[in-house]
């Protein structure tokens, strides 16, 4: 995906996000994080991108934005609206190889924090319209770029354990995007090939996108294979 693609895609979610906020109680629990209620995920999504907006004028050998937590006001769906708009306007005002702070050593500028913002945007605003009972599917080609960075961010997460010697195959059925990804004790490798794993899993972009990321069960997409070795990914791919 292109960097101002990026930037539409924070824009729309957030608006999305916004809407359901707008028609719900708060103190509605957040199905998909069942630890969180709505105010909570405001409170996190809202933060993010005040966060993120603080750490594109932080320098890349610098520290990160020490404000990480804003209090939502008395509107929050409009507080929400506004904290992303705020930081689209940003980006799109900044050349993405811009450097800045990040938090991964492979990419220190700005287009990171655009891609990583889309899709923090685009999980937690379907996390929003769930809990409102609004949810639609993320689209396509946003979520098979979200397969393809949630893969590539896992190794920079530490502490897993992988079982040696599996793999696992997933397939997009609605958009293009295939990964083969291999384990080898704690370390995993993924390579964008059609290849038989010892599983495969199918599905639509968004259902594979948020089966990874625990928003929906397995029986969401189509397992075909040792689904044991899935489940043990998924525990161990959690950020």
């Amino acid at each position: 995906m292109e960097y101002d693609e990026y930037i539409a895609a924070l824009r729309l979610n957030a608006a999305a996000a916004a809407r359901a906020v707008h028609d719900t109680p708060m103190e509605t629990i957040v199905p998909s994080c069942p630890e969180w209620t709505l105010h909570d995920l405001v409170r996190h999504l809202g933060s993010h991108h005040r966060w993120v907006a603080g750490n594109l004028d932080r320098p890349s050998d610098g520290e990160m934005s020490d404000r990480f937590v804003h209090d939502p006001d008395d509107a929050p769906a409009e507080w929400l609206q506004q904290g992303a708009d705020a930081l689209a306007t940003k980006l799109a005002a900044r050349d993405q190889a811009m450097p800045c702070w990040t938090w991964v050593p492979f990419d220190r500028s700005v287009g990171f924090w655009a891609r990583r913002t889309a899709h923090e945007t685009a999980v937690h605003g379907w996390d929003a319209q769930h809990a409102a009972g609004t949810e639609a599917a993320i689209d396509g080609d946003l979520a098979a770029d979200g397969i393809d960075e949630y893969l590539g961010l896992i190794p920079y997460f530490p502490g897993r354990t992988f079982t040696d010697g599996n793999s696992v195959h997933l397939h997009s059925t609605d958009v293009a995007g295939e990964w083969l990804v291999r384990f080898d004790g704690d370390s995993m490798h993924v390579t964008r090939e059609h290849a038989k794993g010892d599983v495969a899993v199918r599905g639509p972009a968004s259902d594979l996108l948020l089966v990874l990321y625990g928003r929906k069960p397995t029986d969401a997409v189509d397992v075909i294979g040792d689904a044991g070795v899935f489940d043990r990914f998924r525990e161990q791919a959690k950020f």
